[in-house]
């Protein structure tokens, strides 16, 4: 499958090829009607803790990760870029400078990429052109559990084992599996290992061209020349395409129901926080949503942020009796975090008709 040392390469080739970006860490319920290129004027309105800044554009007001040297009051000229998988912006000053330092054609280093770095590059133009950046969802076409579950740790193993399984980690599952941390049939568990017990290594490789190439690599140029020499069986290309948009977009979604007639999609986010003073470290920041709607409460969204100092949750619910049932009871799910080790820095329950 993917070679972990080609995804490091493009993410590096990515990051230092285009400006920085500057993402929005919570899109708004009611979602800027912006368009990519539309340039904004954004004033900083108060720094926070973490090294953030909440900033107002128009009536809304964004938390992003400008510049460290960012003053508040100061007026910052931003470009739109993308509302998915979050709003996105550049500094236009960044972009200009990124445009005038296009250097010609003669000038430029000559880099040369290994066949696997070409195919993995054509898949992520596919990716851009097909999907726009956006994550590509899991999706579940059998419920997860036979009832709804009596005891909420059977729900939280079932979600894990749903992403654990899903083939998007298979390879770093590898890697665990070779250092002894993993079992060879958990690996076989997963879409990838179901693949390996059809054709072995030996097989595959034996396979035709066209059997082992995906449909597309057969008519997309680079693509085709690069499947010839990768064996990649045509049912994993799919998953291929997912794990890369993953490492994209920093974002996983799963779509299903996790029980019969309960549907659920939820996701989880990577971002970064800047931690550690002078040093500015990035250190991964999580985030995950549930949105359900439940037979006696509606249409509700649950929203956990993880961050090293703790955890934050935001409820929001689109019936106002549902928003009053959760503020009920608030500090008993507090205290039940508290209890299981949780350090809760704070909650808050808000009523929206669109959750």
């Amino acid at each position: 499958m993917i070679h972990n040392d080609v995804i490091n390469q493009l993410q590096l080739l990515v990051k230092t090829s285009a400006p920085p970006l500057v993402e929005v860490a919570k899109t708004p319920l009611e979602e800027p009607q912006w368009v990519p290129g539309q340039r904004l004027t954004a004033l900083v309105v108060a720094t926070q803790p973490n090294g953030r800044f909440q900033v107002m554009i128009g009536e809304q007001v964004l938390d992003m990760n400008l510049p460290r040297n960012t003053q508040q009051g100061e007026n910052v000229e931003l470009t739109f870029v993308s509302n998915q998988p979050r709003l996105t912006f550049v500094l236009t000053r960044d972009l200009a400078a990124a445009a005038s330092n296009n250097l010609p054609a003669e000038a430029k280093p000559q880099v040369t990429l290994s066949d696997s770095a070409r195919y993995l590059g054509a898949l992520l133009q596919r990716i851009s052109d097909q999907a726009e950046g956006a994550a590509s969802p899991l999706s579940k076409t059998t419920p997860l559990l036979s009832s709804a579950p009596g005891d909420i740790k059977d729900l939280a193993a079932t979600l894990r084992n749903a992403l654990s399984q899903s083939g998007l980690f298979y390879e770093s599952h590898q890697a665990q599996w070779v250092a002894g941390e993993r079992k060879l049939a958990d690996l076989m568990q997963e879409p990838q290992g179901k693949l390996s017990t059809i054709f072995s290594g030996r097989e595959a490789v034996a396979e035709t061209p066209s059997r082992i190439a995906p449909a597309a690599a057969q008519t997309d140029g680079v693509l085709t020349q690069s499947a010839l020499k990768l064996p990649v069986h045509a049912e994993a290309v799919s998953l291929v395409q997912q794990q890369l948009n993953t490492l994209d977009s920093r974002q996983l979604v799963w779509q299903g129901e996790v029980w019969q007639g309960q549907t659920m999609e939820w996701r989880v986010d990577e971002r970064n926080a800047r931690e550690g003073g002078n040093g500015e470290e990035e250190m991964p920041r999580w985030q995950t949503s549930l949105r359900l709607k439940l037979p006696s409460l509606g249409n509700v969204q649950a929203t956990l942020a993880f961050i090293p100092q703790g955890l934050r949750i935001d409820l929001q619910a689109a019936d106002e009796g549902t928003a009053e049932i959760m503020k009920g009871a608030r500090s008993g799910l507090i205290s039940a975090m508290e209890a299981s080790g949780l350090h809760v820095l704070g909650m808050s329950v808000e009523r929206h008709e669109k959750t």
